[in-house]
């Protein structure tokens, strides 16, 4: 039969001495009763007794190899003890349980407990993602030929591109309305954070009155300039803040507004298959009134303009440039124009307003 070394037993018995006075008095029973000590004196538990002699002659101990009694010596010849093992085991997860629900263990950066169960915007996010059928998650989240322009967004944080993809499907069909732009950041927006509508319309006005390019500075004085370094750890406030900012650089570069003070404007969007360049012209002649769309396909593809029921379509196989043009376009309308490129059927949607000027 196997023996366990005398320093594991020893550490066994130094361990119960901890234990022992801290557990029920029928633990202790059971342990002692294991250990060949009498019933009778675990009413009486010595501590001093539960130590090892470290040395013949060892104060501490108080014994001599003379004096030691068979029930003493048995301490030192346990052998194979399971019972004991098992209850050990026992009473050391007890403890331990114990203490874990007196004092929680704390992640390193963390200085007190926190409640992760609170619902946050980001909460709200993932389960609007959530609800979708996995068919349209997939879709969703599919690399797109088109999100290589995330890239360029002037955002103080990184947005993950789940969320981006999202935005940008929902600023192409708001950039074809005549709302406001702040009515359109909202629109843009919400569906990220369902049920904060009056939030949202709050910080959208300060986006909105910041310039086109800096819009961090007015939103950030409100929400707290300084950001987390992921948009999950942001604060619920600066997750709309960064959503808001990005739906608006993403329509400011879909609408191409031109007038008769400025006739020509130029917009561009990376891709992976390279750059895509886009220029508007209007010309305000009344003799040859006409909106003319030319654009730098980086890759074979195809552009359509259409509105007031009429459609102009250009394509080509290679790379290079293509045009269309509609012919007396009127004040106020918007356009629906399409660049669609080889190796992605969905086209990316911009407008081009024509505005008095």
């Amino acid at each position: 039969m196997n023996r366990d070394p005398e320093k594991i037993q020893r550490l066994i018995l130094m361990l119960l001495q901890d234990l022992l006075p801290t557990a029920p008095l029928v633990d202790a029973e059971a342990v002692n009763q294991a250990l060949g000590r009498e019933a009778t004196e675990t009413s009486h538990l010595d501590q001093s007794n539960l130590l090892m002699p470290q040395d013949n002659s060892s104060p501490v101990s108080g014994y001599t190899d003379s004096k030691r009694s068979p029930q003493r010596e048995q301490l030192f010849e346990l052998g194979d003890v399971p019972a004991v093992q098992d209850r050990f085991h026992a009473l050391l997860k007890h403890r331990l349980q114990s203490e874990i629900q007196k004092n929680p263990p704390l992640f390193p950066w963390e200085s007190s407990v926190q409640d992760y169960e609170a619902n946050t915007a980001y909460d709200s996010v993932e389960a609007s993602f959530g609800s979708e059928t996995p068919a349209t998650v997939e879709a969703n989240s599919a690399p797109s030929i088109w999100n290589r322009q995330f890239s360029a967004l002037n955002l103080p944080v990184q947005v993950p591109v789940l969320v981006l993809s999202r935005l940008l499907k929902q600023c192409q069909q708001v950039v074809q309305s005549s709302l406001r732009e702040g009515v359109q950041l909202v629109e843009a927006v919400e569906s990220l954070f369902p049920g904060e509508g009056q939030a949202l319309n709050y910080l959208a006005g300060l986006v909105v009155a910041s310039p086109a390019r800096s819009g961090i500075t007015a939103a950030t004085a409100t929400t707290g300039a300084n950001f987390p370094q992921s948009y999950e750890a942001a604060a619920p406030a600066q997750q709309m803040v960064l959503s808001l900012l990005a739906a608006r650089e993403m329509i400011v570069t879909l609408t191409l507004g031109v007038s008769a003070s400025q006739p020509t404007i130029e917009r561009q969007w990376e891709t992976n298959q390279g750059m895509l360049h886009l220029r508007a012209t209007y010309n305000s002649n009344p003799t040859d009134l006409s909106v003319v769309v030319r654009a730098e396909l980086p890759t074979g593809g195809r552009l359509t303009m259409n509105g007031s029921g009429l459609q102009s379509m250009a394509e080509r196989r290679y790379p290079g440039s293509v045009g269309v043009e509609l012919c007396d376009p009127k004040v106020g309308q918007v356009y629906m124009l399409e660049a669609c490129l080889d190796g992605d059927e969905t086209p990316l949607v911009f407008v081009i307003r024509i505005v008095e000027g």
